[in-house]
């Protein structure tokens, strides 16, 4: 904890600290005994998202939901007992990460948003002891949906580290010849069904966005990709529409 004190005694929020240590004698409790995959106390999670957000400018709310977000989803402690212990601003804001509500609503509170973009990137610094398959589904998520959340939340910083550790882990898993990688992407984007593409996560041109790999690039068109890659995940049904255009015109053509 003593990154995070000292983060928010620098930024002058020393009337803070009795509230986020109560939060992290909370969270202790709830999660001692359990184990990251890497082997470190589960706590060490919730304290390093809570001092990205607390780094960030989270309000304090937001530091405690960090601290306090797994605990209903992950341990035996309830929502009813996090509102009578923090009250129903920090209770909702917990409830909210536990059911996901920022991947549902494009004008989630920004509270709710940066604890979602420090739990990822937390998660992304910390994701190799994680099985192949689930670094993979963790990256293209992370390309497909938290990097434009950063962006769209003006942390370009954040942003940018998520980008690059989702990239450098697709590329470390990739370890095919650049043109099997470019014959491979042609032909999945070929064999495409746009029926099957119902609920499709990324926007045209994200890829471009957030900086695709270069095993993503040799496809020949990042945003296309992306949305290919982003049927996996189901975020906004808009985007099926135009994947279903842009494979029509690509089997005439």
């Amino acid at each position: 904890m003593g990154s995070l004190v000292r983060v928010l005694s620098d930024t002058e929020r020393h009337q803070d600290i009795p509230l986020v240590w109560n939060a992290y004698e909370v969270a202790e409790r709830a999660h001692r005994g359990q184990r990251r995959v890497n082997g470190d106390r589960y706590i060490s999670h919730p304290i390093e998202v809570a001092t990205i957000v607390a780094r960030h400018g989270g309000t304090v709310p937001a530091v405690c939901a960090a601290l306090l977000h797994d605990v209903i989803e992950d341990t035996p402690f309830t929502a009813a007992q996090l509102r009578h212990e923090f009250g129903p601003d920090i209770a909702a804001l917990v409830e909210a990460l536990t059911d996901q509500v920022v991947r549902e609503d494009e004008t989630a509170a920004p509270e709710l948003t940066l604890v979602t973009i420090a739990d990822r990137l937390h998660n992304m610094r910390t994701l190799r002891r994680k099985p192949a398959a689930s670094r993979q589904r963790a990256s293209l998520d992370t390309l497909v949906f938290h990097v434009p959340l950063a962006q769209r939340l003006d942390e370009p910083a954040l942003a940018t580290e998520l980008a690059d550790l989702a990239c450098a882990t697709l590329d470390a898993l990739t370890c095919d010849s650049a043109e099997t990688r470019r014959l491979r992407v042609l032909a999945a984007m070929r064999r495409a069904d746009p029926r099957l593409a119902s609920e499709v996560a990324a926007a045209l041109g994200a890829g471009a966005a957030v900086g695709v790999p270069e095993w993503a690039l040799a496809g020949g068109s990042a945003g296309l990709l992306a949305l290919v890659t982003a049927a996996v995940f189901g975020r906004d049904p808009r985007a099926a529409r135009r994947l279903a255009e842009i494979l029509a015109v690509w089997r005439r053509n």
